[in-house]
């Protein structure tokens, strides 16, 4: 790591210009910033339904793993879904360059802070606790809603999207998530 500067990572908006969804036409672009903002903000709502069924959470910690979940994206851009999930090497490769290279997206930071958002980081990615698990959810929610602003204008493209994720959220069989479910998704659609 270089010298401890947060002025230098504060100037970095570099989230802010990576896209989503990039092979498909969208009616209007979503970049991984504004997309970390919705899984923040969507954490949030399901740690909310969570604490109302006396589920114990760490929402300080949810919430900055929702925060940087994708901040190796800075590097990788948007991977595309089919291509990273083409085969288990293939995605295990990906996984391994994340994890080399996500420590330079802190690299500005003092190094305490640093080691904490990249351990914040690595525990999305392997999705034990339950904070990392709430996180996944709110991303899916966070494409869901962004396929359903997309049909509502007319792109057909988001449909499969769309209808495969809601389907893949509603397996789901973490038993937190089957506590309130159907709190949050709709009954009609699934």
């Amino acid at each position: 790591m270089t010298k401890a500067n947060p002025y230098e990572h504060f100037l970095d908006r570099s989230l802010t210009h990576v896209m989503r969804f990039s092979s498909i036409p969208q009616q209007f672009q979503e970049s991984v910033a504004e997309h970390s903002f919705y899984v923040a903000y969507f954490t949030s709502i399901v740690i909310y339904f969570l604490k109302k069924r006396k589920e114990r959470v760490d929402e300080a910690r949810a919430l900055k793993i929702a925060l940087i979940h994708d901040m190796e994206e800075k590097f990788s851009g948007d991977i595309l879904t089919p291509f990273k999930y083409y085969s288990k090497e293939l995605y295990h490769a990906i996984r391994k360059v994340n994890r080399e290279t996500v420590p330079l997206a802190f690299e500005h930071l003092p190094k305490p802070l640093a080691k904490d958002f990249i351990a914040l980081w690595k525990e999305d990615v392997d999705r034990t606790t339950k904070e990392a698990q709430i996180v996944k959810v709110a991303d899916k929610l966070s494409l869901l809603s962004k396929c359903h602003e997309e049909m509502s204008l007319g792109n057909a493209f988001f449909k499969p999207i769309y209808e495969r994720e809601l389907k893949a959220l509603d397996e789901l069989e973490w038993s937190w998530w089957q506590k309130i479910k159907d709190d949050i998704l709709p009954t009609h659609d699934i």
